[in-house]
C-alpha cells in the first residue's frame, strides 16, 4: 500500500500542472503569475544559484532563516553530501521557484534512508540545522503558491514519511503544511535575549534583579584572581576562528564524555571539517542597519592571560545571532567560565547591533536567566507509506521518546558506563 487516505496521511496527489520529470521541475500559474519549480541536486547546481540565495536571504523579514543560508547549506552539502561514515548517503534535494526569472523561494531538503530502510525526506542539513523554514520574498510568495509546492513535493518526495523538526510557528511555513500528518505532542520553546528593547548594555544590566547581578560579579571576581581577563571575536574562514574550532570541539567532547552524553555527531572529521569551512565577516563599521552588521559565523572566546578557557562558536544573520556551540576547558568547570563567556558575547552582540540573541530550542535550565523571550516552534511527521506510519506512529511518537526519557533519568556516571557498553559514544582525537 504506497498511498494513504487517512487524514493524517498525505492523501494521493495528481497534479494537473506541467510536471518535467527528467528535470525535477514544476510549471504552473497562480492569480495570473507564472512559476517554474526546480529541485536541485547538486553542489554545481548550487553554485550556478549562489548570489540570487544570498541575495534572497537579504531580503528576507524572517530571522530564523540561518540554517537555510547559502553558505551554510552549501559547506554542509561539500562536508557530507557527498560523503558517507557508515551512514546512509544524503540525497540534495533542493526546491527552488522562480517568477518571472526572479528567484522569489528556496526550501532546502534532503532524502535520507535510514538504518531501518525508511526513505526520510527531511531539511537539509539535519540534525546539524537547528530551525527549519523557508526563504522566500514577502511580497512575491504567497501562502497558496506555497501549498502548490508542497503538494508536489508530497507526491514527487519518494519518502516513506516527511520530517519537518523545530518549524517557528509564526512561520509561513507552518500555514503551507497545516492539517497535514501528525504534530508531536511535545511544545518547543527557543530562549531569546532580545536585546531591541534596551538602548545600551547597562540599561540591560540594570533590567536584571539584584541577585543575578550579583552572580555575575563574583563569577568574574573568582576567575580574576587567575589572571587577566579577556575577550575575543573572530570570524569564519581567520585561521585563529579554524585554530579556536578545533579546540572548542576537543572540550565540547570531553564534556560529554563526562556528562554521559552522546558525542558521535561531534566526533566525526566531516562535522569539523564542516565548521571550519563557514565563512563570516565584520560588517559592524558604526553603521548599524541591516546591511553593516556582523554576518555568517563567529567565534567568542574567553581568556586567562591568553589562555583561552571558554569558546563559543555562534552565526548571525539579519541581526539575529544564534548561539550554537558552547564549550570550556573542563579544568576550570568550578569557575564557570561558560557563563562569563555567554555574558561577554551577549555584549558584543549589543555592541554591534544585534537585535536578538537565540539561546536555540534544546531545554536547559540556565536559559531563562540569560533570555527574557520565549518564541514556539513545532515538529510535524508527515507519513507518504504505510511503512511510513508505523515508523511515526511507533517509533517517532512513542518509542524513541521513551528511550531518552528513561536515559535522561540516569546519571552521569550511569549514562557513560551504558554509552561505553553499546560503543555509541565513541571519541576521537580528545587529547590532540
Amino acid at each position: 500500500m504506497s498511498r494513504i487516505l487517512d487524514k493524517n496521511f498525505a492523501t494521493p496527489i495528481h497534479l494537473a500542472e506541467n510536471i518535467d520529470k527528467e528535470r525535477e521541475t514544476l510549471r504552473f500559474s497562480s492569480n495570473g503569475n507564472s512559476y517554474v519549480l526546480e529541485c536541485l541536486t547538486s553542489i554545481e547546481q548550487m553554485q550556478q544559484v549562489a548570489s540570487e540565495w544570498k541575495c534572497l536571504e537579504k531580503k528576507s523579514e524572517d530571522h530564523s532563516i540561518y540554517f537555510q543560508s547559502y553558505d551554510w547549506c552549501y559547506k554542509w552539502c561539500v562536508s557530507f553530501a557527498s560523503k558517507d561514515e557508515g551512514n546512509p548517503q544524503h540525497q540534495m534535494k533542493i526546491y527552488i521557484l522562480r517568477s518571472n526569472d526572479e528567484l522569489i523561494m528556496v526550501w532546502p531538503m534532503m532524502l535520507v534512508k535510514s538504518r531501518a530502510n525508511i526513505n526520510k525526506l527531511t531539511f537539509l542539513s539535519s540534525p546539524h540545522a537547528q530551525y527549519s523554514n523557508i526563504i522566500y520574498n514577502k511580497e512575491l510568495f504567497s501562502v497558496d503558491v506555497g501549498k502548490k509546492i508542497w503538494k508536489y513535493i508530497r507526491s514527487t518526495s519518494k519518502a516513506d514519511v516527511i520530517i519537518l523538526d523545530q518549524y517557528p510557528l509564526n512561520s509561513l511555513l507552518k500555514e503551507i503544511i497545516a492539517k497535514n500528518g501528525i504534530v508531536e505532542k511535545s511544545q518547543i520553546y527557543a530562549s531569546i535575549l532580545n536585546l531591541d528593547g534596551f538602548a545600551t548594555w547597562e540599561e540591560y544590566q540594570s533590567s536584571l534583579s539584584r541577585n543575578q547581578r550579583k552572580q555575575r560579579r563574583q563569577r568574574r571576581n573568582r576567575i580574576s584572581k587567575l589572571g587577566e581577563l579577556s575577550f575575543e571575536i573572530h570570524y569564519g574562514g581567520s585561521d585563529r576562528y579554524k585554530e579556536l574550532v578545533e579546540l572548542a570541539l576537543r572540550w565540547k567532547q570531553v564534556w560529554l564524555h563526562e556528562e554521559g552524553r552522546r558525542a558521535t555527531l561531534l566526533s566525526k572529521e566531516s562535522t569539523k571539517e564542516f565548521l571550519l569551512q563557514l565563512a563570516g565577516n565584520n560588517r559592524a563599521d558604526g553603521n548599524l542597519d541591516s546591511h553593516h552588521l556582523p554576518n555568517g559565523a563567529v567565534l567568542g572566546v574567553l581568556s586567562v592571560d591568553s589562555t583561552p578557557v571558554g569558546i563559543e562558536i555562534g552565526m548571525c544573520l539579519n541581526g539575529h545571532y544564534y548561539c550554537y556551540l558552547g564549550a570550556f576547558e573542563w579544568e576550570y568547570r568550578h569557575l564557570s567560565p561558560g557563563k562569563i563567556q555567554m555574558e561577554e558575547s551577549q555584549m558584543w552582540a549589543k555592541k554591534v547591533g544585534m537585535q536578538k540573541f537565540d539561546l536555540l530550542c534544546d531545554p536547559a535550565e540556565y536559559k531563562s536567566k540569560w533570555s527574557n523571550q520565549k518564541e514556539a516552534f513545532q515538529s510535524r511527521s508527515v507519513p507518504i507509506t504505510m511503512r511510513g506510519f508505523f515508523y511515526c506512529t511507533l517509533w517517532k511518537a512513542y518509542i524513541s521518546p521513551a528511550i531518552r526519557l528513561i536515559f535522561a533519568k540516569l546519571n552521569a556516571k550511569s549514562r557513560a558506563k551504558l554509552l561505553n557498553i553499546t560503543g555509541v559514544n565513541k571519541i576521537n582525537n580528545i587529547n590532540k
